[in-house]
């Protein structure tokens, strides 16, 4: 394994660990030979990082990452299994390959991120929230994803068996060949999904709500739908025999052909389908990485404008106007001079990612974010008559 451009930094005061400097500390040593980085085995909950740069088979097994940010780099075959990354944030990287098995991963946020052929058996991705995310081949066997949301998410061909959807929101997905067999996705809500082929036998679908999701050729040989409700749901081909639940009010606002098999004792016709379900694409994995990298850009130029402009505004208004502490004025400007600190140690680690906006609200605090709201507004000079219109009570 070779180390090049890792960052690890602890937030705040920010700072910034070099490769070497890296293999010196407690968080172990890197070297051409093969050893991988392990993080520290931290107890403290509240700890919090910013790791980029690429790091590819690196060990964070067991590690205490939770709230950590991780951005920008690759992390390909990296082990985190084990490991407790609650409230952590993944962004702009590649994680293809790598191991979460049996993770803590409950409110984990995934951005632009590829995880391809990644091991998420076990893990626990209770409310997680994942948007332009690729899983293609992912082994996420027994996987927690109750309460989660997923826009943009490619699953093609997952192993998903007896994984927990309950309750979980479904958005522009690619679900092609993903094996499903005994999942739960009891109250799931599913969008604009593509499940050519998909594998739900046995699958718990209880008040399951499908919109616009095409299952051609799908199987839901044994699966649970009572209560369940479809709108613009492709059933040509599909395997329904033996399923449960099924009404003709339910398959009013299906379509399939001569081809699907629905239980022996339901003698209904289905409608035609005229076309391809509306919205149901495969997910494009280079199309949303260039937009990610576009808007990065983007937001960085205009993260260090804001920065700019921001102290530049403090420093007149501490000319103009005596009616700010100078205490107060200090600590403001000392705050956005640690933010602007922040911000450009990070992206000379390429870790910018449009999640700092959020952070430097969470992590930087309430104050300097007022700050920089309140100084990119129109600057008002004092006004006399409201010191006079004081002076008059008196």
């Amino acid at each position: 394994m070779k180390l090049r451009h890792v960052v690890i930094a602890a937030l705040f005061p920010l700072t910034a660990l070099t490769p070497p400097a890296l293999a010196a500390s407690a968080f172990g040593d890197a070297n051409d030979a093969g050893q991988a980085i392990r993080a520290p085995r931290d107890s403290d909950p509240q700890r919090r990082l910013v790791i980029g740069g690429e790091c590819a088979s690196c060990d964070f097994s067991g590690s205490n990452l939770a709230g950590a940010h991780l951005y920008r780099g690759d992390f390909a075959n990296a082990d985190f299994s084990g490991a407790q990354l609650l409230g952590a944030r993944f962004a702009n990287m590649r994680l293809d390959g790598a191991n979460f098995a049996d993770a803590s991963m409950r409110e984990v946020r995934l951005s632009n991120v590829t995880m391809s052929g990644a091991s998420l058996t076990d893990a626990n991705m209770t409310d997680m929230r994942a948007h332009q995310v690729m899983l293609q081949g992912a082994d996420a066997r027994n996987v927690r994803m109750t309460g989660a949301s997923l826009v943009q998410v490619s699953l093609q061909g997952a192993n998903l068996r007896e994984a927990d959807f309950s309750t979980a929101t479904i958005r522009s997905g690619d679900m092609r060949a993903a094996d499903l067999s005994d999942a739960r996705l009891t109250n799931v809500v599913m969008q604009h999904i593509i499940m050519h082929h998909a594998n739900l036998r046995d699958a718990a679908m209880e008040g399951a709500f499908l919109d616009h999701v095409d299952l051609t050729g799908a199987s839901l040989r044994e699966a649970n739908l009572t209560g369940a409700r479809f709108r613009a749901v492709n059933l040509t081909g599909a395997d329904l025999s033996e399923a449960r639940g099924l009404t003709p009010s339910l398959l009013e606002r299906a379509c399939g052909d001569a081809s699907t098999r629905l239980p022996e004792d339901m003698n209904i016709t289905l409608a035609v389908c005229e076309d391809e379900v509306p919205g149901a694409r495969p997910v494009d994995e280079r199309a949303f990485i260039a937009e990610a990298e576009a808007r990065r850009l983007a937001q960085l130029e205009a993260a260090q404008e804001a920065f700019a402009d921001a102290l530049a505004s403090v420093q007149s208004r501490a000319m103009a106007s005596g009616g700010l502490e100078r205490e107060a004025m200090e600590s403001a400007r000392a705050s956005l001079r640690e933010a602007a600190r922040a911000q450009a140690e990070l992206a000379r680690a390429r870790a910018y990612t449009g999640w700092q906006f959020e952070m430097r609200r969470s992590e930087l605090g309430e104050p300097v974010q007022l700050w920089l709201e309140d100084a990119q507004r129109p600057s008002t000079p004092p006004a006399p008559p409201a010191r006079a219109e004081r002076s008059d009570r008196r």
